[in-house]
């Protein structure tokens, strides 16, 4: 009786079989290709929950309050947003001044001009600080959709500096945290350190799972059993990751890298019970069968 694990490899093995006779090109590198939309998916759901979803302050840069003119304060839904004094452009303020349109990194000094903020530190991908403009972020605060459009001719660029980026992670960097200084993120949501722990891991568990699919299909025996199982818990623990990591907040899920092992190994457990109870099953089958048959004769 075949388990789930099993079942998986077969399955990616007659898809390599399949793509091998009608793509020339070798199956091991379309299954690492895969890794790429998988990168695409992620970075796009982390730019919508990041612009739409996530508390932050609105931090336009000029308000009418007594605190030497300080970043607005209020909570706002997103990093596309700001609050409902600064939202909308050409309202005079009380004070005289004029709310302008302008992006979240930028402020306009008194002699007219526009210069990106010094006060505002966003965060990347992979990393906890960004200075780099990419198809969805600048400096690591997430554009406006508008914004991407327009960039949309430069996607390909945008793509191979992303992966240039993934491919300097080294290991002892996947769950590290930079210690607190002055340059730590500002202007994007409290949770987002963690957000980039978990999508370290994410993408490393992911990539792992990947590559012994693909050590699976061309092993045999006790081997491709264990790389079936292998990486049925990297993908499990890929998944697990972005669940407690990502989608929920520090305050549902204070300690998220244990509650992601430790329902990745339930999920394997069970697994392999699963696979326990199907083996013992069979041979109480054949044993049954081999009695019937030596009781006929």
């Amino acid at each position: 009786m075949a388990d789930v694990s099993e079942l998986l490899g077969q399955l990616f093995a007659i898809f390599a079989a399949w793509l091998d006779s009608v793509v020339p090109i070798p199956w091991p590198l379309i299954l690492g290709l895969l890794f790429l939309p998988f990168v695409a998916v992620l970075r796009t759901a982390l730019w919508v929950l990041r612009g739409r979803v996530w508390p932050v302050a609105c931090k336009y840069f000029h308000t009418q309050q007594r605190r030497a003119d300080k970043p607005c304060r209020s909570v706002v839904p997103g990093e596309w947003k700001y609050c409902r004094y600064h939202k909308k452009p050409g309202r005079v303020m009380s004070d005289g001044h004029v709310v302008i349109k302008v992006p979240r990194w930028q402020a306009k000094t008194r002699d007219g001009r526009f210069v990106d903020r010094s006060d505002i530190r966003g965060v990347g991908f992979v990393s906890l600080l960004s200075n780099r403009e990419t198809l969805l972020f600048y400096k690591g605060i997430a554009k406006r959709p508008r914004d991407v459009f327009t960039r949309l001719p430069k996607l390909w660029l945008s793509w191979r500096s992303g992966w240039r980026k993934i491919g300097k992670l080294r290991p002892k960097d996947i769950l590290r945290r930079s210690p607190a200084t002055r340059d730590d993120p500002s202007g994007v949501a409290d949770r987002m350190p963690r957000v980039v722990q978990a999508t370290r891991l994410t993408l490393i568990s992911f990539a792992l799972g990947l590559a012994l699919v693909a050590a699976s299909i061309v092993s045999d025996g006790g081997w491709r059993v264990g790389c079936q199982y292998g990486s049925v818990a990297a993908f499990v623990l890929a998944w697990e990751a972005i669940r407690f990591g990502v989608w929920k907040s520090p305050e549902e899920e204070e300690r998220w890298l244990r509650a992601a092992l430790v329902d990745t190994g339930k999920s394997v457990t069970f697994l392999l019970g699963i696979a326990l109870a199907g083996g013992l099953i069979t041979q109480i089958g054949d044993a049954v069968a081999v009695q019937n048959a030596m009781t006929k004769f």
